[in-house]
């Protein structure tokens, strides 16, 4: 596929094709402040993101534009997607960040992100672990759900809980995505996940909504969800 402008032309007549104004109306709904200009499902995009990464991924992100919100989230799952080593796609991974203005596009590109190795996994590290603190609301929760989804293990779960302490930003998807990674690691760290939780250092919101969370899970006993709720704010 060589992606000419003809070429780009076709694939956004195709967009166009397989967009559903319902679900157009409804994902807006679902992201304030946000149009997407085709309502083309994520299962669709994932599948033309696969096509393009088989047949010139390199050719399309040259041509790709960001017009539009499923033009955004093709190009993250295509940089997502690409068979090079994660060391040659950083900067690429590193330009799609300012493009990330809503936590849709935030959580898919994340999800779709893949660390392959050991080695993969210490240069994503280093790339998110400044993040946490960004005052910019989408690279911070990039940061966040990042951590939650990659690297809730032995090596990293105590220096991502630290971070996750240290966070200053006020910004409703930071909060939300701290939360949110703290019920992870509650589920698979429940005693150094506890111990944050027991200090009450989190800011109201964060700490409890992390814990209306844990205890919205079924991997958690009765007895640990009950337990949680001394130590709401």
């Amino acid at each position: 596929m060589s992606f000419a402008p003809a070429d780009y032309a076709a694939l956004l007549s195709k967009l166009s094709e397989l967009g559903d104004p319902k679900y157009k109306a409804f994902n807006e709904s679902l992201i304030p402040g946000t149009s997407t200009a085709y309502g083309v499902r994520v299962p669709a995009l994932r599948d033309m993101a696969r096509s393009i990464v088989k047949s010139g991924p390199e050719e399309f992100l040259r041509v790709s534009r960001t017009a539009s919100y499923e033009e955004i989230m093709l190009r993250g799952m295509v940089i997502a997607g690409m068979k090079l080593p994660l060391s040659e796609r950083l900067p690429l991974i590193e330009g799609f960040l300012p493009l990330i203005d809503n936590w849709a596009v935030c959580d898919t590109f994340c999800s779709s992100l893949k660390l392959r190795s050991t080695a993969e996994k210490q240069l994503m590290w280093r790339l998110i672990e400044p993040l946490f603190s960004d005052p910019r609301e989408f690279y911070a929760r990039f940061a966040l759900v990042m951590f939650l989804g990659h690297f809730v293990e032995p090596d990293y779960v105590g220096p991502g809980l630290n971070r996750i302490e240290a966070l200053t930003q006020e910004q409703y998807y930071v909060r939300m995505a701290a939360a949110w990674a703290v019920s992870v690691c509650y589920v698979k760290f429940p005693a150094e996940t506890l111990a944050l939780l027991e200090r009450q250092v989190l800011p109201k919101f964060t700490q409890n909504k992390s814990i209306q969370k844990i205890r919205e899970s079924y991997r958690v006993s009765r007895e640990d969800k009950d337990m949680l709720v001394q130590y709401k704010l």
